[in-house]
C-alpha cells in the first residue's frame, strides 16, 4: 500500500471518530433549537456526500471524466478522498457517454434479474426442502472411520450436496450471457440490415438499386445518406441512375473491375464472365441500363412466349414490361442491338432504305401501341432462332460465311415481310423504290456487306457476344456465378452497400494509412517440388484439385490447356502454376496480392475523380494503355502511392538472402511484381570492432527495401538481374528481438509505416477488391462525429474463414470462429463498450498508438496474446475501440486436430497470463461495475468458467463418493425423492449446449435460420459435440496450468494442409496430460460410482461418461486414417521406438524419446512459485481420499471393521509393492546385461510368489474378486498421486538420489496407459467400414463439393513427374 493510501485511511479513521462525536452533539443542538432537524439532516448529507459522489458520477460520466482530467488541487483533493481519482495517468478519462452506459446497464439488469430468478427457483429453491429433511435424517453409522462421532447434523453430506450447486451458480452467468447476447446481437444486426441480400435470388432482385447505394456509399457527392434509425427502417431503395450519366460509367467500371478480378482469381469462367461483365457502353438516345446478363437471362425467351402463343398477350406483356424492370430492359436491348447490327452489317443503299422502312414501321406501332393489332408475332421463335445463327456468323467473322449469312438476312427478310407485316417483299421494295424497282432485282440483294468486318473493334464484339447472349442464354444464367466464393463475396458487398457506412471523400482528402504484415519464416510460394510431394500419397496440388475443382477447371481455361498433362509439359506455365496453388494456401503471397487491391482500388477512385466525362466513357483501362492519357493515370498512381504503403516485415529476410533460401527469392519476386511493396527487415552485420582491433562485433539495422529497377544485361549471355534497393537503414543499439517475435517484429517495422491509419495483417489473411472500394469509407469512421462519445481509435472489422471446406473440424473451427467476429465483437462494441483488439485485421490511429506505446507489447510470456494488450492499451489511454460490419477480410484458420489444439492452448495460456497482468487489473479498478462484468465474461471470464464446467464434475463425482462409500447413501435410499431433486438441480450444468446459439444466430441472419438449422443438426450428426466437449477439456488444462504455475509459451501451429494421419505417439504426447489421465480419473470415479451407486443415478452420469469417452477418443476419431490396418503398424511400431526406457539425453528431442519428452513436460513445475507446488501437492491428495474410500469397500473389512489401522495398513502395502518394483528394476538395470539368465530366474519367481498368494488367498475366501479389481484401482490412483508429489518436489527427490524410481514409476503408467488405448483402436481398424465410416465422418463438406477423398486417403494417385523447376 502506498503512503497515500495509508494517509487517505488515517484521515478517514479520524474523520469518522470526529464525526462520532459531532452528531449526537448536532442531533441535540437541533432537537432543542430546532424542531424541523434540518440541521441535522444537512450534517448527514455533508457526512454521506464522498459516498454519494461515486455514484453520481457514475450517472453522469461525462462530469467524471472532466473532474478525472482536471488538475485543480482541490478537484483532486475530492476525487482522492473519494477514491474514484486513478492513481496513475492510464485509467483516466475512459468511460462512455451517458446513452452507452444506459445501454450497457439495461444489459446487465436484463441479465442479471434473469439468470438470479432462474436460479433461485431452479437451483437453491428446489434444495431448501431436501436440506432441511437431511438435516433432520439421522445417521445411524457410517462405512468410514468417523472423525466427528458426537455430530448431531448433516453438515458433510449437505455441504458435498451444496458444493456443485455453488459452483454452477457461479458459472451458468456465462451460459446467461451467451442468451442474452444472442438476442441483442441478432436484434442489432438485423438493425443494420446484416444479410439483407443472402441469396442470388436476393441478389437479383435488389441489383437495380446497386447503381444509386453505390454512388451514395463509394463515390464522393454531396448528397447525405440516410444514418442510424432512419437508414434501419427505411424502405426506399435507391434509385436508378441515368442509362448516360456519369454515376452509370462508374457504377459499370467497378463492376467489371469486381468480375474480372473474380476471373484472375479462377472463381468463374469465361463464360461466367461474359455473363456478369456489364456494358461500359451507352447509346445516346436510349434512356434505359445495360443490365449485366445473368439478370437478363430467359427474359427474351419469356417474353417471345407470351408474344407467341398466349391469348390477351398485349395487355399480359404491356404489364409484365411494366412490373419487370429487366425483362422491358432485355427487350429494348435486344431490338435496339438487332437494328444496330443490321445497320452496320448491310452497306447496300436500297437493302438500307428497305431495312429503315421495316423499322420506321414497327417503330410506329410501338409508339401508338399497336403493334399486337397489325402485326402477326407468332413466328418470333424462329426469327429469334435466325438471329441466333446471324450472330454466331458474325462473331467467327470468317469469309466463307458470307453466303450463309445473306441466306439468313434473306430469310429474315421474307420472314419479317409475309408472316409478321404481312406485306410481300416486293410491294415493300416498291413502296421504298417506285421508279426503280423489278421483279429481277428482289434477288439481287445483300450483296452488298460490311463482311467480314477486318477492321472490327472490340466494342463493336462486345455488343455482337452480347446480343448474342440475350437472345441464346436461358436458364443456365440464373446460377451464375456457381462458384460459392463468388457467390458469398457478390452477395455481400451488395448487402454492404445498404449498410450504414460514411461518405466516401475524395482521393486528395481521404485520410493515408499504411498495412503491416508480420512473417518470419512461413511459405512465401510453393515450390514445383512443394506441390508434388506426397504425405501419404497425395501431393498438395492433387489435394486442391479435389477441394477446388471447378477452380482447378477455370485455371486451365484460362491458361488455355485442356489437361493437366498439357499443363506440365509447358515449361512456361510453372510459375502460373505455383502461383494458383499458392493462393489457395495460407502464403504470404497470397496475403500480399490479397492487400496490394488496396492500390488497384484507389487508383480506379482517383480515375472517377480526375477524369473527366470523355475520359470515363472511354474507361479507365483505355486510360492505363493509351499514350495519350498516360499523363491521367500517372496521376492516378501518383495519389493512389501517396494514400498507401504496404510494408511486409520479414524478420529474418537478411539470413534467408545471404544463405540462398529459395523463401528470399520469393519474397524479390513479390516485390518485382508489386513495385510499390516494401519489406522491412532486421540485417545483421559482423564488423570489426572500434576500439578493440581484431576483434568482431554484430552489429543491427532496421533495414527498408524495394525492388531495383532491372538490369540490363551486359551480352546476350547474361540474364536479367533483379536486386532489391535499401531505402532506409537505421543502426539499433542492439538485438531486437527480446521479447516476443512477432510483436516486436512489428514494433521494429512500425516506423517505416505512413499515414494516418495502420492496419495490421496476418500472414493467414485475405482481401478482396470489392472490400477494398470502401477502405476510404472506413478511414472515414476516424473523423466522424459521435454526440457524447469518443473518436474512435481503433476500427474493427469482420472476418471470414476461408477455410472452413477442408474437414468437419476446419467447419466446426470456421463456425464458432465467424460467430465471435461477428455476432460476438457485434455485442461487444455496442451495447457493451469492451470490445478490444483479437488480432488482425483491425485499423489503427497510428498517430495515437505511436504516442503511446505502439500496437504491440511484446513482454516474454506475459503478453504472449499481444493483440488484446494493444486493445487494453488503447482503452486505458482514453481510446475507444469500434466495429464496423460493412467491410470484411479474409482469414484462415487451423485445420487439423493437432492445429486446433495448439491454437486453442495458445489462447488459453495467453487468458491465462492476461488474468495475472496490471493492465486487466487497471480495467477491472477503473470501469464501473457493469462495464467491468463485460469485461469480465467476455475476456478471462470465459476461460475462468469453462474451468468451473470442469471442476463441477470432479466436485460432483467425488461429493457422490463421499455418499456412497461413506454409506451415507444407502442410508438416505427411503428419500429417493429428495435425492433426485437434489441432482435434478446439479444437472444444470449439461446445459452448456447453449452457448452455440450466438452460432446459430448468425448463421441465421447471413443465411436463413433453416441453414442456421440444418447446419447445427449436420454439425452434431459429424461430432460437432465430441470436438467442443474435447476442446473444453484443452481450455481448462492450459488455463489451470497457466494459473497456477505460469510459464505460457507460443505455439506455432503452422500455415499448411494438416488433414493427414498423425502418429499414435505424436497424439499420446500432445493429449497425454491435458486428456487422457484426466479422463482415466473421470473414469475410475464413475466405474465404482456404477458398482456402489444406486440405479436410479445412471442417468444423471450420462454426461459425464460422453466426457470421459470424448477426451479419450476424439484424437483418434478426428484423425485421418486413424483406423487402417497398415497405418495402425506404423503407429505402433513407431510407439514402441519412442517408448523405450533410457532412450533418452540432453540432446535427443522429445519426438524421439519418452525420457525427453517427460522432463519437457515438468518444465513448467521448475519455473513454479511456492503457492503453485502447494497447490499442486494439494489437489494430488484426493487420490489418497479415493483410496481411503475404497479400502474399506473390500469384503474383509466392510461393515466389519472402520479403524484408521486398516487405512494404515493399505499404506503399508502400497510401499511393500513401490519396493519390491524399485528392488526388480535395480535388478534390471544391474543384472540385464551380465546376468541375464538370473534376471530372468528373478522374474520368474516373482511371478509365481505373486501368483500363489492370490491363489491362496482367494481360496480361502479371503479375497475376492472384487476386492483384487478395487484394489487395482486403488493402487492405481495412490501410485499417481505420489508420482505427482514426487514431481512437484522434483529437487527435494534429486537430493535423496530415488529420481531415477520416480522415473520409472512414471514410465510405467505411460506404458500402460499407452497400450490400453491402443488396443481398441487396433480391434476397429479390422474392421472396413469403421474407416469409411470415419473418413466420410470427416470429409463432408468436401465430399458434397466433389472431394474424392477416400481416393485421396488411399494413396491411389497416379504418380505424375514434374520438372523440378521453380
Amino acid at each position: 500500500m502506498s503512503k497515500t493510501e495509508r494517509l487517505r485511511y488515517v484521515l478517514k479513521a479520524v474523520a469518522a471518530g470526529v464525526w462520532a462525536g459531532l452528531m449526537p452533539l448536532i442531533y441535540s443542538y437541533s432537537h432543542t433549537v430546532h424542531t424541523s432537524h434540518s440541521i441535522f439532516i444537512l450534517a448527514i448529507l455533508i457526512y454521506l456526500s464522498p459516498n454519494i459522489l461515486p455514484k453520481m458520477l457514475f450517472l453522469i460520466p461525462s462530469i467524471r471524466c472532466y473532474l478525472e482530467r482536471s488538475e485543480l488541487m482541490i478537484v483532486k483533493c475530492i476525487m482522492w478522498w473519494s477514491q474514484t481519482q486513478p492513481r496513475l495517468y492510464i485509467g483516466r478519462g475512459m468511460h462512455e457517454s451517458a446513452w452507452s452506459l444506459f445501454k450497457y446497464t439495461m444489459f446487465w439488469t436484463v441479465l442479471l434479474i434473469s439468470k438470479l430468478a432462474f436460479s433461485y427457483y431452479v437451483q437453491i429453491k428446489p434444495l431448501m426442502g431436501p436440506t432441511k429433511e437431511l438435516m433432520r435424517v439421522r445417521m445411524p453409522g457410517y462405512c468410514l472411520p468417523e472423525f466427528f462421532p458426537h455430530a448431531t447434523n448433516n453438515r458433510g453430506v449437505v455441504f458435498t450436496l451444496w458444493s456443485p450447486v455453488i459452483l454452477v451458480y457461479f458459472m451458468d452467468t456465462q451460459i446467461w450471457y451467451a442468451i442474452v447476447s444472442t438476442l441483442v446481437g441478432g436484434l442489432y444486426g438485423a438493425y443494420r440490415h446484416i444479410g439483407e441480400v443472402q441469396t442470388l435470388e436476393m441478389l437479383r432482385s435488389r441489383f437495380q438499386s446497386l447503381p444509386g447505394a453505390f454512388n451514395d456509399c463509394l463515390i464522393p457527392n454531396k448528397n447525405t445518406k440516410e444514418r442510424g434509425v432512419k437508414l434501419a427502417f427505411s424502405r426506399k431503395f435507391h434509385q436508378i441512375p441515368p442509362a448516360n450519366g456519369k454515376e452509370a460509367d462508374k457504377f459499370s467500371q467497378m463492376w467489371n473491375t469486381i468480375i474480372s478480378s473474380f476471373r484472375e482469381e479462377d472463381l468463374i469462367s469465361d463464360r461466367d464472365l461474359e455473363v456478369l461483365l456489364m456494358p461500359c457502353w451507352a447509346e445516346p438516345d436510349l434512356d434505359f441500363f445495360y443490365w449485366p446478363i445473368f439478370l437478363l437471362a430467359n427474359k427474351i425467351p419469356i417474353a417471345v412466349d407470351i408474344a407467341t402463343n398466349r391469348k390477351g398477350k398485349y395487355r399480359e406483356l404491356k404489364n409484365r414490361l411494366n412490373e419487370d424492370n429487366y425483362m422491358s430492359c432485355a427487350v429494348r436491348e435486344c431490338y435496339a442491338s438487332i437494328k444496330s447490327l443490321l445497320r452496320t452489317l448491310i452497306i447496300g443503299v436500297s437493302e438500307k432504305k428497305l431495312i429503315n422502312e421495316i423499322f420506321t414501321t414497327i417503330d410506329i406501332h410501338i409508339e401508338d401501341e399497336t403493334l399486337f393489332t397489325y402485326l402477326n408475332l407468332s413466328s418470333l421463335p424462329e426469327l429469334q432462332g435466325y438471329f441466333v445463327k446471324l450472330t454466331e456468323y458474325v462473331l467467327k467473322n470468317r469469309k466463307e460465311d458470307k453466303s450463309q449469312i445473306v441466306d439468313v438476312l434473306m430469310k429474315i427478310l421474307e420472314m419479317v415481310t409475309k408472316d409478321i407485316m404481312e406485306v410481300e417483299v416486293s410491294s415493300l421494295l416498291a413502296s421504298v423504290h417506285p421508279e426503280r424497282y423489278t421483279v429481277q432485282d428482289e434477288h439481287k440483294y445483300f450483296t452488298q456487306l460490311q463482311f467480314p468486318a477486318y477492321s472490327q473493334t472490340e466494342a463493336h464484339d462486345k455488343r455482337i457476344k452480347r446480343l448474342h447472349l440475350l437472345l441464346s442464354v436461358k436458364e443456365l444464367a440464373m446460377d451464375v456465378p456457381s462458384n460459392l466464393e463468388a457467390r458469398r463475396r457478390l452477395t455481400f458487398f451488395s448487402n454492404s452497400l445498404f449498410m450504414e457506412m460514411p461518405c466516401a471523400p475524395k482521393i486528395q482528402n481521404m485520410l493515408s494509412f499504411s498495412a503491416l504484415t508480420p512473417y518470419y519464416s512461413e511459405d512465401v510460394l510453393f515450390s514445383t517440388f512443394d506441390l508434388q510431394k506426397e504425405n501419404d500419397g497425395v501431393s498438395i496440388l492433387f489435394y486442391l484439385q479435389k477441394i477446388y475443382p471447378d477452380e482447378w477447371k477455370n485455371f486451365l481455361e484460362r491458361v488455355k490447356c485442356g489437361s493437366e498433362e498439357e499443363l506440365e509439359a509447358k515449361d512456361d506455365l510453372k510459375e502460373e502454376l505455383r502461383l494458383w496453388a499458392s493462393y489457395r494456401g495460407q502464403t504470404l503471397t497470397k496475403t500480399v496480392r490479397g492487400m496490394m487491391y488496396n492500390r488497384k482500388a484507389l487508383e480506379l477512385q482517383a480515375f472517377f475523380d480526375i477524369a473527366n466525362d470523355e475520359e470515363l466513357k472511354k474507361g479507365y483501362k483505355s486510360a492505363q494503355t493509351s499514350s495519350g492519357e498516360r499523363l491521367l493515370w500517372a496521376k492516378c498512381q501518383a495519389q493512389a502511392d501517396m494514400k498507401f504503403t504496404y510494408v511486409v516485415a520479414c524478420q529474418q529476410y537478411s539470413i534467408h538472402k545471404r544463405s540462398g533460401d529459395q523463401r528470399a527469392k520469393d519474397i524479390l519476386r513479390l516485390m518485382t511484381t508489386y513495385p510499390s511493396l516494401r519489406v522491412a527487415y532486421i540485417d545483421e552485420v559482423e564488423q570489426t570492432h572500434k576500439k578493440r582491433k581484431g576483434t568482431g562485433e554484430k552489429v543491427y539495422y532496421s533495414a527498408l527495401v524495394k525492388a531495383a529497377p532491372r538490369t540490363n544485361p551486359t551480352n546476350s549471355s547474361d540474364s536479367v538481374h533483379i536486386l532489391d534497393q535499401v531505402i532506409y537503414q537505421i543502426k539499433l543499439p542492439g538485438p531486437p528481438i527480446i521479447g516476443e517475435g512477432k510483436p516486436e517484429n512489428q514494433n521494429n517495422s512500425i516506423i517505416f509505416t505512413r499515414g494516418e491509419g495502420l492496419q495490421t495483417i496476418d500472414m493467414n489473411q485475405d482481401y478482396y477488391i470489392e472490400e477494398a472500394f470502401k477502405m476510404r469509407n472506413l478511414l472515414q469512421e476516424f473523423l466522424e462525429k459521435r454526440a457524447g462519445e469518443r473518436d474512435p481509435t481503433i476500427l474493427g472489422l469482420r472476418e471470414h474463414i476461408f477455410t472452413g471446406s477442408v474437414s468437419c473440424l476446419a467447419w466446426f473451427m470456421s463456425n464458432q470462429e465467424h460467430s465471435f467476429v461477428t455476432i460476438g465483437q457485434r455485442v461487444l462494441a455496442n451495447p457493451l463498450k469492451v470490445r478490444f483488439h483479437y488480432g488482425h485485421p483491425d485499423v489503427f490511429d497510428r498517430v495515437f498508438h505511436l504516442t503511446r506505446g505502439g500496437v504491440s507489447k511484446a513482454s516474454k510470456v506475459i503478453n504472449l496474446s499481444e493483440d488484446i494488450f494493444a486493445g487494453f492499451n488503447s482503452t486505458l489511454r482514453e481510446g475507444t475501440v469500434s466495429h464496423h460490419e460493412y467491410i470484411q477480410v479474409g482469414k484462415g484458420r487451423d485445420v487439423g486436430l493437432n492445429q486446433i489444439s495448439m491454437f486453442e492452448a495458445k489462447i488459453a495460456n495467453g487468458n491465462g497470463e492476461q488474468t495475472l497482468s496490471r493492465d486487466l487489473y487497471r480495467l477491472g479498478h477503473q470501469f464501473d461495475f457493469f462495464r467491468m462484468l463485460s469485461c469480465y465474461f467476455t475476456t478471462v471470464g470465459f476461460y475462468f468458467c469453462s474451468m468451473l464446467t470442469v471442476l463441477t464434475t470432479y466436485v460432483f463425482l467425488y461429493g457422490r463418493m463421499y455418499l456412497i462409500l461413506s454409506g451415507v447413501e444407502k442410508e438416505l435410499r427411503n428419500q429417493s425423492t429428495m435425492m433426485e431433486t437434489v441432482l435434478a438441480s446439479q444437472s444444470l450444468v449439461n446445459i452448456v449446449f447453449l452457448m452455440a446459439l450466438p452460432m446459430i444466430m448468425e448463421i441465421g441472419l447471413e443465411r436463413g435460420f433453416y441453414d442456421a438449422l440444418f447446419d447445427f443438426v449436420l454439425m452434431q450428426l459429424q461430432l460437432a459435440s465430441v470436438f467442443f466437449t474435447f476442446q473444453l477439456g484443452t481450455k481448462f488444462h492450459y488455463y489451470c496450468k497457466t494459473l497456477l504455475h505460469g510459464g505460457a509459451e507460443y505455439r506455432g501451429t503452422g500455415r499448411g494442409f494438416v488433414v493427414f494421419h498423425a502418429k499414435f505417439a505424436e497424439n499420446y504426447r500432445f493429449y497425454s496430460r491435458s486428456h487422457f489421465v484426466k479422463a482415466t480419473e473421470l473414469g475410475i470415479l464413475l466405474i465404482v460410482y456404477q458398482m456402489f451407486g444406486p440405479t436410479y443415478m445412471d442417468l444423471f452420469t450420462v454426461s459425464i461418461w460422453f466426457m470421459v469417452c470424448t477426451w479419450l477418443s476424439a484424437p483418434f476419431l478426428f484423425n485421418p486414417s486413424g483406423f487402417e490396418w497398415h497405418k495402425i503398424v506404423e503407429d505402433w511400431t513407431d510407439w514402441k521406438k519412442w517408448i523405450e526406457y533410457d532412450n533418452g539425453g540432453i540432446s535427443v528431442p522429445p519426438e524421439k524419446s519418452w525420457e525427453s519428452w517427460w522432463e519437457k513436460d515438468l518444465e513448467h513445475l521448475r519455473h513454479s512459485g511456492k503457492w503453485g507446488i502447494f497447490i499442486e501437492i494439494v489437489f494430488a491428495l484426493r487420490f489418497f481420499i479415493f483410496q481411503y474410500g475404497l479400502v474399506y469397500q473390500l469384503s474383509a473389512f466392510k461393515n466389519k471393521n472402520n479403524s484408521l489401522w486398516v487405512f494404515g495398513a493399505s499404506w503399508c502395502l502400497i510401499l511393500i509393492l513401490l519396493l519390491f518394483v524399485t528392488v526388480l528394476d535395480y535388478a534390471r538395470r544391474q543384472l540385464q546385461t551380465s546376468f541375464q539368465l538370473l534376471y530372468r530366474i528373478i522374474k520368474v519367481s516373482v511371478f509365481v510368489a505373486l501368483t500363489t498368494i492370490f491363489i491362496t488367498l482367494m481360496t480361502h475366501s479371503l479375497i475376492l474378486p472384487q476386492d483384487i479389481f478395487l484394489c487395482m484401482l486403488a493402487l492405481i490412483t495412490t501410485g499417481w498421486g505420489l508420482l505427482l508429489i514426487a514431481q512437484a518436489c522434483k529437487p527435494l527427490i534429486q537430493k535423496q538420489e530415488i529420481w531415477s524410481w520416480v522415473m520409472m514409476l512414471a514410465w510405467v503408467y505411460d506404458l500402460v496407459m499407452g497400450s490400453l488405448l491402443f488396443i481398441p483402436i487396433a480391434f476397429m481398424a479390422w474392421f472396413p467400414f469403421i474407416s469409411e465410416f470415419q473418413t466420410r465422418m470427416l470429409f463432408n463438406q468436401a465430399f458434397s463439393r466433389g472431394l474424392q477423398i477416400s481416393r485421396i486417403l488411399g494413396g491411389q494417385r497416379k504418380h505424375r513427374s514434374f520438372k523440378n523447376k521453380d
